[in-house]
């Protein structure tokens, strides 16, 4: 019969839990925003294209359109991502405070994705760094070595002018507030891992069952028989000597001294200490000799 096994018992919700999940929720309301911020650009620089198409009359359709589509796309392939990483953040926050280590869990896997999404349009334009090296490109020469044209053989529509140019002085206001944005998410990101990773933290989410106390004995409590014991010597095996200490002899008191209990020779009877010895009589006579010895 085994004893019952205690369920695990949760200890109190540590600080850094609470902290964590706060600090998620602070990340969520900043990748929201950039969501916001995302498509506010979206839809006023769709009306910069309409704009800048009415100011210039002669304006290809087709680049009006391709802009139109970029615009839309890139909205949607940045806008996308953040968004389903705010709503798992969201989504993880309660069940944090609950001490569900699932939820631990899909909050690390969100910070990979988000260190991710950060630095892979950084560490993909890296990788193209040994490509142009391999190839050898110098200012004013072409792939193959020739000089470029004096004339500039990319030439910019009207159209595209216009419109970029107009967008210069509002890009340098709104691009370094998504940077902060998206930097600051990460920090905070950063820190709910951390906190979440320590040891207390830890304990919270993956609680350990504690064994059962016993019950105290008290006076007269029954307890378990104890086993025999076995004599001494008895684990020594035969033909080896017992060591000093030991009793071979089961009984030792044949072994202490005391008066012999046997006869002995004739003497003197030993007097008991504290008795007075019996009068010495008259000697007896001999027995007369029979007639003819």
């Amino acid at each position: 019969m085994t004893a019952p096994v205690a369920a695990p018992v949760r200890p109190p919700r540590p600080t850094s839990v609470v902290v964590a999940c706060w600090l998620q929720i602070a990340t969520v309301l900043i990748l929201l925003g950039l969501v916001a911020l995302m498509v506010y650009e979206a839809v006023r620089f769709d009306g910069e294209i309409s704009r800048v198409a009415r100011l210039v009359p002669d304006a290809d359709p087709a680049e009006v359109r391709d802009e139109r589509d970029t615009n839309v796309f890139g909205t949607l392939f940045m806008g996308i991502p953040v968004l389903l990483l705010a709503g798992w953040l969201a989504g993880t926050a309660l069940p944090l405070l609950r001490g569900r280590n699932v939820a631990r869990i899909l909050v690390f896997v969100s910070a990979g994705g988000q260190l991710l999404l950060c630095l892979g349009p950084a560490c993909s334009g890296t990788l193209l760094f040994p490509l142009i090296l391999a190839f050898g490109f110098s200012e004013g020469m072409g792939p193959e070595g020739e000089p470029l044209p004096e004339e500039d053989f990319w030439q910019e529509s009207r159209f595209l002018e216009t419109l970029y140019g107009r967008q210069e002085s509002h890009d340098d206001v709104i691009f370094p507030i998504i940077g902060i944005s998206v930097l600051t998410a990460l920090l905070l990101t950063a820190t709910v891992v951390l906190l979440l990773s320590l040891p207390p933290a830890n304990r919270y989410f993956r609680p350990r069952a504690q064994p059962p106390a016993g019950p105290v004995p008290y006076v007269g409590w029954p307890t378990a028989p104890l086993p025999p014991v076995a004599p001494a010597g008895a684990w020594v095996p035969a033909g080896y000597p017992v060591p000093s200490g030991y009793l071979i002899c089961p009984d030792p008191a044949l072994h202490l001294a005391h008066p012999p209990t046997s006869p002995g020779p004739a003497g003197p009877a030993s007097v008991p200490p504290g008795s007075t010895p019996a009068p010495a009589g008259p000697p007896v006579p001999d027995p007369p000799a029979a007639p003819g010895s």
